[in-house]
Formats: structure tokens, sequence, C-alpha cells
């Protein structure tokens, strides 16, 4: 379930959740253009305040709970205002580290792929770039889900996909194509797998391991008149030299 959507539930389970926070907690805004304005600079204040007192809060975890519970919701209309006017506003960014801290990722997706497309920029204290947040964001995401067992589609695969026409560093390149190869593998696509352990290696993957079993799959998977023949065992009087 969508943050919105679980607040939304909330919101019907409690009609008092929510209240005396800020307008955009409800899921509103105003409808004409100024004011609009004038709420989204209320919340570039606001969002200054939130990080704030984030910073305030040790736990990881208690920090992600805060900004499931709170501070997600309470900018997502935000967000969606700021979307329906193609805006490439900085909150986009954060808000967009937020959903993947919380491992939204469906919405998280949603929201990387219209920042790519708006040029919407990451948070100052950021070095990396969107592009290479995003690869690495998701890789490690998508490395505990194959470690579990799950798929990792179709987010990993978008992400892929676009990572083939960026300008990334090559350990971002590598780390992707060894787990294009894993995946492969447990889909036992041994092709697939050997050209992406192969590409991996070339940009300084150690995947000599999981390359040779790879291969040795693929060799074994193959029809008989593929093999190439093995010598015949000479008869025991030409071994012997009598024949």
């Amino acid at each position: 379930m969508s943050l919105m959507k679980r607040f939304q539930e909330k919101k019907k389970e409690d009609p008092g959740y929510g209240e005396g926070e800020s307008f955009a907690v409800l899921g509103t805004m105003p409808t004409s253009p100024i004011a609009r304005q004038q709420a989204v600079t209320g919340f570039e204040k606001e969002l200054e305040d939130d990080l704030a007192k984030l910073k305030l809060i040790r736990s990881r975890k208690q920090k992600e709970a805060e900004k499931a519970a709170h501070l997600v919701p309470k900018y997502l209309p935000v967000v969606e205002t700021l979307k329906a006017s193609g805006s490439d506003h900085p909150l986009l960014g954060q808000i967009l580290v937020w959903l993947f801290d919380i491992a939204d990722i469906h919405g998280a997706m949603a929201l990387a792929l219209y920042c790519i497309e708006h040029g919407v920029p990451m948070p100052e204290r950021f070095r990396r770039d969107l592009p290479i947040y995003l690869c690495d964001t998701i890789t490690e995401w998508a490395e505990g889900e194959q470690d579990a067992g799950r798929s990792v589609e179709p987010y990993f695969g978008q992400v892929c996909e676009l990572a083939e026409g960026w300008d990334i560093p090559d350990e971002v390149s590598a780390k992707m194509l060894k787990l294009k190869g894993l995946v492969a593998m447990d889909l036992e696509s041994w092709n697939e797998a050997v050209t992406h352990f192969e590409r991996a290696e070339e940009y300084g993957a150690k995947v000599k391991t999981v390359l040779g079993k790879a291969r040795k799959k693929l060799e074994s998977a193959k029809p008989a008149e593929e093999k190439p023949a093995e010598p015949a065992e000479a008869s025991g009087a030409e071994a012997d030299g009598t024949v």
C-alpha cells in the first residue's frame, strides 16, 4: 500500500488523524496559482525545519518511522502539485530520497523517472547526481531482494536500461552488471549470465568464480550436436601398437 493510500485509510479509521497540522497533511492544496506558489514557498521553510528535527534523532530506525508516518504523507500533496506544473523544484529531490529511505520503491521509482525527465537536482548535501544516486540505490535494494529470493523487476531492469545512456562511474556499472548476471543465473539464462559477467569483468568486477560456473552451465546446456566431439578411445590393440 502506498503512503498516501495508507494515510487515507488512517483518515477513514480516525477522522481526526492529521488535524492541527499543515493543510498539506490533509491532501489538499489551494486552487489558485498564486496561493499554490505561496503554499510551496511555505513548505520550503517547513522542510528546512523538518530536516533540522531529523538531525536530532540518532536512531536510524526511528528516523525512518518518522519519515513514513508523518513527513512523506505531509509532503506528497506538494509533490503532486509540483509535478502537475512540470516543476523542477529541489523539494522533489528530497522527497525522492525519503521514499527510498522508507523502501517505498514503487513511489520512489515513479518520482525518480519524473525527476530525471525534468532535471530535478539532488539535495545540496549529496555529492552524487541523480543518475548515480538512482543506480547505487536501486542496485543496493535489488541485491537485498535477490538474496531473499524475491524478484527485482521491473524496477532494477528499468534503471539498468536507463543507465545504458548515462555517464556513470565504472564501479557502479560493474555492480549493476554483476547483479544482472546473478539474476540471469537464478533464471538459468546462462548465455545472458555469461554476457553480463563478462561485461562486469571489463568494468573491474570480481566475477571469476560465478563467470566460470555460468560458462560451465552454458556448455552443459548446449545440444549434443553443438558440443565439440571427443576423440574416440583407442582399442586395446591400437593402444599396444600391435595393429
